[in-house]
């Protein structure tokens, strides 16, 4: 767990966790990096000078493997005696291949904590004796990949601010969508069991955190392979929950049945905020992308959550310029998502990935032409967010405080809005009634600032 300075002294191992791709990546990097500290190691930013460089990767594109294997040739321009892991879906779709290349010190599949504090540190995350030899001597780990899925470790002290944590609780995919590498890779479901998630939950606000984020790879697939669901989980925390507040990750539209939608709206822990992965709103691209639902499935399920949830942020993705996507098309499903109450947009112009089907489609897009739909679609998609957070002016909200800067507090309300909260002239992030970082508020919001995309907030009734 130590390297060793010139002189021969001991100090402690730095590691440097960069993180690419989705939710579910990003908690399984905060997972790790607070093992790392258990251990003795020290977490520093990834433009740091550290001995180990970690990049938790993501494959969904080509464009996503080439931007990792950027970043490693980054790395060992300015730091070419660190050792540098690869880790994440890249690692594992093509780990015979990045084993021996040049700038990588080991390639780490799909896999527990142990297995990468194995690479790092010699050692297995029960504590036990060193299963191979440290970060002195790296070499890719050849034992057999674990697809159970990790807890919080028991030191959280990598987040600066205990506001939000993202928990992963399900991992794999089986849904098999003509783009996406994903199932090929984590074709294999697993979750974790409700009680290990209520614990979870239990720990993670003894220890300070206010909102929990559930995340999963397909998180609508939650207990699945266990004959359970993501509904009796729900309906499990909704009574035994010790946390402030739960926020729910990206379900797809045929996964928010109406008993789930009446859960939310019927308990305050849940935020009001969903975010419904629709990808096109086209029926025939739709067909094409092999997704389980179409157009008339998600006027449904949207308007069933506004009528509701009328308060509700409802946000979603759309892929454009897939192949075969006419121009009619995409006037078509631009006429379709202005007609339905959704909030904000994730726009992606479609990126081929080798593997998938869609590569076996016939009518590609041009490049240009898919960044120009994408342009459109931002413009429609930032004009929903503006409409959504100017209608939230003069409505009180609840958020969590995540930084003090500038003479300002920051944070994100149930409705995921960011808000902005300027403290009295003259304070220095601090004022006695205001909320510390990492604290719950209710706020009134006054205006949207254009200019920052923020709401602008007065305090209403603190709370510590």
């Amino acid at each position: 767990m130590c390297s060793v300075l010139a002189n021969n002294q001991p100090k402690a191992l730095r590691v440097a966790v960069e993180t690419l791709g989705c939710r579910s990546n990003y908690a399984d990097s905060v997972s790790l990096q607070a093992a790392l500290l258990e251990r003795g190691a020290v977490t520093c930013g990834f433009d740091s000078v550290a001995d180990v460089y970690v990049l938790n990767t993501c494959t969904i594109t080509d464009a996503a493997d080439r931007e990792a294997m950027k970043i490693v040739r980054q790395v060992r321009a300015r730091a070419p005696h660190a050792k540098v892991v690869l880790t994440g879906c890249l690692a594992q779709s093509r780990r015979a291949a990045l084993e021996g290349y040049p700038g990588i010190d080991a390639v780490v599949g799909l896999s527990s904590k142990s297995e990468i504090l194995a690479v790092i540190l010699g050692v297995n995350d029960a504590g036990g004796e060193p299963e191979t030899e440290p970060i002195v001597q790296l070499a890719s780990l050849k034992s057999p990949i674990s697809h159970q899925i990790a807890g919080p470790s028991r030191t959280m002290g990598e987040i600066a601010t205990r506001a939000r944590y993202h928990l992963r609780i399900q991992d794999g995919c089986r849904n098999c969508c003509t783009y996406c590498i994903i199932p090929q890779i984590k074709n294999e479901l697993s979750s974790r069991s409700a009680e290990d998630v209520l614990d979870d939950i239990r720990y993670l606000a003894s220890v300070g955190y206010r909102e929990i984020v559930l995340t999963g790879t397909h998180l609508g697939a939650y207990g699945e392979e266990r004959g359970s669901s993501l509904m009796e989980l729900l309906s499990l925390l909704a009574g035994k929950s010790a946390v402030r507040r739960i926020r729910i990750s990206s379900l797809d539209p045929n996964e928010l049945c109406p008993e789930v939608i009446d859960l939310i709206a019927e308990n305050e822990l849940f935020c009001a905020h969903l975010h419904v992965c629709i990808q096109s709103f086209s029926d025939s691209v739709l067909k094409r992308m092999n997704r389980r639902y179409r157009m008339e499935d998600v006027r449904e399920i949207l308007w069933y959550i506004n009528n509701k949830l009328p308060r509700c942020c409802i946000g979603s993705d759309v892929i454009t310029g897939f192949p075969g996507e006419s121009r009619q098309e995409v006037d078509k499903a631009i006429e379709e998502f202005l007609g339905l109450p959704i909030s904000y947009l994730h726009v992606f112009p479609y990126s081929e990935r080798a593997g998938t089907p869609a590569l076996r489609l016939k009518d590609s897009v041009p490049v240009v032409e898919r960044r120009r739909r994408a342009a459109l679609w931002r413009k429609h998609g930032e004009a929903r967010r503006r409409d959504f957070l100017q209608g939230c002016a003069g409505r009180e909200l609840e958020i969590i405080a995540e930084r003090a800067v500038g003479g300002a507090i920051y944070g994100t309300s149930r409705e995921y809005a960011p808000v902005k909260l300027p403290l009295p002239k003259g304070s220095n992030n601090v004022f006695a009634g205001y909320p510390a970082v990492g604290a719950t508020a209710i706020v009134r919001a006054v205006a949207f600032n254009e200019s920052e995309k923020k709401l602008i907030c007065q305090l209403s009734n603190p709370e510590n």
